[in-house]
């Protein structure tokens, strides 16, 4: 075997013939922003990032406790969250477990924020709490979720309820018009009133019950091209 086609040293034909295997096993369901990483031997021989800020590169270590390390150790399809921060944003990441030549290998799927299964609706209304009451709220009515002090937050007609849904939960089940805009902050963009900068030049969202929400470097190209500005 040539060196360059050594799947530990992430050959294009070997890595090709991956992918291939790949999506053979599972179809034609990834998205094509989806990025995906190959792992074998304790390191990644493979990374397409997409265009996506994410951490990973062809010759890195496989971290304890990420997916595909998870997938590399129990050979099975392994599915997580994987937190993002002010710079990174949080991504669904879905692995399997594959050959890479004679070496057990894994490959990882990493699916951009808002990321739906095909067919799978969206929610139409949210529950939400005040005090000892649980109130049904349309999804349409809701400008904006917030995550602080460890709670969710929604909020509807200036009223907010408090939910036991993450926001990386909600972002997967809420309609396509609601968009991260910040670690902290989901909005409806059907309720945004006006965008415009802060002394800082960071944008700021105004919603059209009077709130102003921040956000953040990690969101705000994918803002823009929503709006197109």
């Amino acid at each position: 075997m040539k060196a360059e086609e050594n799947p530990m040293n992430g050959g294009d034909g070997m890595t090709n013939a991956v992918l291939e295997q790949f999506t053979t096993m599972i179809g034609e369901w990834i998205p094509e922003e989806a990025a995906l990483a190959v792992a074998a031997g304790g390191k990644y021989v493979h990374f397409n990032g997409k265009g996506h800020r994410i951490p990973l590169a062809a010759g890195a270590p496989v971290e304890p406790g990420s997916i595909a390390h998870r997938v590399l150790k129990e050979r099975k399809r392994t599915e997580a969250y994987l937190d993002g921060s002010d710079e990174i944003p949080p991504y669904y990441g879905i692995g399997y477990p594959v050959e890479v030549g004679e070496e057990p290998g894994a490959v990882v799927v990493l699916l951009p924020p808002g990321w739906r299964p095909p067919g799978e609706d969206p929610v139409r209304f949210l529950t939400g709490r005040q005090d000892d009451e649980w109130v049904p709220v349309p999804v349409g009515k809701i400008s904006h979720i917030e995550s602080a002090d460890k709670k969710t937050w929604f909020y509807s007609d200036g009223e907010a309820y408090s939910t036991t849904q993450t926001l990386k939960q909600l972002e997967t089940v809420l309609p396509e018009s609601f968009h991260r805009i910040h670690r902290s902050y989901l909005v409806n963009t059907d309720a945004i009133a006006r965008i415009r900068k802060d002394f800082t030049g960071n944008l700021l969202v105004e919603t059209t019950d009077g709130e102003e929400l921040p956000v953040s470097q990690t969101y705000a190209s994918a803002l823009r091209g929503t709006f197109g500005f």
